[in-house]
């Protein structure tokens, strides 16, 4: 006999997901909360499928959970029965570390073979634990994976994995077909056939959400191999965590895609969806007779106010109800996560069940406040007079203007071996090296990055256009070194302790470079201590902190309040996806940078606030 008993929860979530139920249920990712919870260290509990069912059973038992949820690190282990190294942590889910690809070139691949779901890595583990699922809860598990894309950017880096889609596709498709045919389909088949009354298989791919990559690059990268592992394994794989609705152009494209990997609902979740608000996904929904599942920040879970969790959950489970079909989500509870705001959430929850609604009818999200507009003063331009001027100025132009000119338009279109090859050709007639990488490499970084901030663009046009700059960079860089011609000045950047992902750190480092500062990349998972004992031996500028992880932003902090507590000299800026203005100021870190052109332009102020100083 199991010795928990969620089947009322799981009942409810199966009719409101279905044919509807007369009260709005919610779910969680729980994995790292629970590990917490449990007081299980986390390289036991993600290594021991025993002390992992039981301390979700326990925590979502405690706090009162409709049901559990019980996908675990799903990002790493096909990745690690692959090969690839995995670090694990005391305090928080191991992760994949990726500082030596297992995949740089067709010879690798080739060498690669494909995992035995019995015996490779902790592909067995995950057996137990649907075993243990089975035997303590009495529930149906189901498989969960690492989607094709995602699984790609740990086997090849995320930063290589763009460009080979931009300069070798062929080679990333096979890397793709690979991956899925001999990787994720058998995978899956076993689990599916060890427990064929699990529905579906059930995918994580959040590196291929926007605007980590293009809507075109989801449809042949992503999607596409989704679909192909759909067509090879006995039921259906589905993939429901992509984010990035807000930057989408065409929210009904986007959500097209998303339904083509999860037919049965669509999914929208914070903070996409609070900046593009509940209307238009109520409105879809009901046109399209689809449940939803709508997602809470994870950053309001960690952060409170108590008022803000208790509305936000309330506007999403109205929405929720007036559609008719689906449930709430509770993104990423974490390792940080405070319990007492677990408890306002399943509070507010059950509150709104039970029909006490303060907040009836409020509608925050989809706002100009939600999505961080400011009032804008329009402006008129007089097109005739700017195009007049323009002709004027290309009529004046002088052959090294007209140089120039290409270097800076080589670099915005992204081309790397044009743009060297022009950097080159200014060498040859003499021009004034200082000239080449102000006008013609720096000035156009700064328009890539108003075009990112602006939503023009996203993260693979910025990466080869920095790409690009750092190819005619390096045909500077001999030169530059012999004049002695001063950089800017120098940023420190690094990955804090516990984290070991490097995507955001690395285009902020060529983002910099690109804007004429020397960059020294120490690296990622660094404590506190490393990260101090190299900025008081380097001395730069602007140190940068870097976490992609929730659960590393202590770490963050710690290192903050290192530098604060010894004085330093040094300022500190933070940045990555969990970190926020507020999470910043409240840590006391000298800035902060949303992305890596806000980063470029809080270290252009630091560093002129320096020089201001020194004057």
């Amino acid at each position: 006999m199991a010795q928990f008993d969620f089947s009322e929860g799981v009942k409810h979530l199966s009719r409101a997901m279905t044919t509807g139920s007369d009260s709005v249920p919610f779910i969680a990712q729980m994995h790292e909360f629970s590990m917490r919870e449990s007081g299980t260290p986390g390289d036991e509990f993600y290594t021991d499928a025993k002390k992992f069912v039981r301390g979700v059973c326990e925590t979502a038992e405690r706090f009162g959970f409709d049901t559990p949820s019980f996908i675990w690190d799903a990002y790493n282990v096909e990745a690690e029965a692959l090969g690839c190294t995995l670090v694990k942590f005391k305090d928080k889910a191991p992760a994949i570390e990726n500082s030596d690809p297992l995949i740089k070139t067709e010879k690798d691949l080739a060498r690669l073979k494909a995992p035995d779901p019995y015996s490779s890595g902790r592909m067995p583990m995950v057996l137990e634990i649907m075993h243990e699922i089975k035997g303590q809860a009495g529930m149906t598990p189901l498989p969960g994976y690492c989607a094709p894309f995602t699984l790609a950017s740990h086997v090849m880096t995320f930063e290589n994995l763009i460009v080979q889609i931009q300069e070798s596709p062929g080679f990333v498709h096979k890397v793709m077909s690979f991956l899925v045919d001999e990787v994720l389909a058998p995978y899956l088949n076993v689990l599916l056939k060890e427990f064929p009354d699990a529905p579906v298989a059930d995918g994580s791919d959040a590196v291929a959400s926007l605007p980590f990559i293009t809507q075109d690059m989801l449809d042949e990268f992503a999607l596409g191999y989704i679909e192909r592992l759909q067509q090879q394994t006995i039921r259906t794989a589905i993939c429901d965590n992509w984010w990035g609705d807000s930057y989408s152009d065409d929210l009904h494209r986007f959500w097209e895609q998303k339904l083509r990997a999860t037919p049965p609902y669509l999914k929208v979740q914070d903070p996409d969806l609070f900046k593009v608000g509940v209307q238009p996904v109520i409105d879809y929904a009901k046109a399209n007779n689809l449940p939803v599942v709508l997602g809470v920040d994870n950053n309001v879970f960690q952060n409170g106010p108590s008022a803000e969790i208790e509305m936000r959950i309330h506007e999403y489970m109205e929405a929720i109800e007036e559609i008719g079909k689906g449930a709430l989500y509770l993104c990423s509870l974490s390792a940080v996560t405070p319990a007492e705001n677990v408890e306002i959430a399943v509070k507010a929850a059950k509150q709104f069940r039970a029909g006490d609604r303060p907040y009836a009818g409020l509608r925050r999200a989809g706002t100009p406040e939600a999505r961080g507009e400011a009032e804008e003063t329009p402006t008129t331009v007089d097109m005739a007079a700017g195009g007049a001027a323009f002709a004027a100025a290309q009529a004046e132009a002088t052959e090294e203007d007209q140089l120039l000119d290409q270097i800076f338009d080589a670099v915005l279109d992204q081309e790397a071996r044009e743009t060297a090859q022009l950097v080159e050709k200014a060498l040859e007639k003499n021009m004034d090296v200082h000239e080449i990488l102000n006008e013609g490499l720096i000035v156009p970084m700064d328009e890539v990055g108003d075009e990112f901030s602006e939503g023009k663009i996203f993260v693979p046009e910025m990466l080869m256009a920095a790409r690009a700059m750092k190819a005619g960079l390096e045909v500077l860089r001999p030169i530059l070194s012999q004049t002695g011609a001063p950089d800017k000045g120098k940023v420190m950047l690094s990955t804090v302790q516990g984290d070991v992902h490097d995507i955001g750190k690395n285009l902020v480092g060529m983002m910099l470079e690109g804007a004429g500062y020397g960059v020294v990349d120490l690296g990622v998972n660094k404590t506190p201590e490393e990260i101090l004992d190299m900025a008081n031996e380097l001395k730069p500028h602007v140190v940068g902190l870097s976490a992609l992880l929730t659960t590393s932003m202590p770490s963050m902090q710690k290192t903050v309040a290192l530098f604060k507590e010894v004085k330093s000299e040094f300022p500190v800026i933070v940045g990555g996806a969990p970190v926020t203005q507020e999470f910043a100021d409240v840590i006391e870190a000298d800035g902060y940078g949303e992305n890596a052109p806000m980063a470029v332009e809080t270290v252009h102020r630091l560093v002129d606030s320096q020089l201001r100083r020194v004057v």
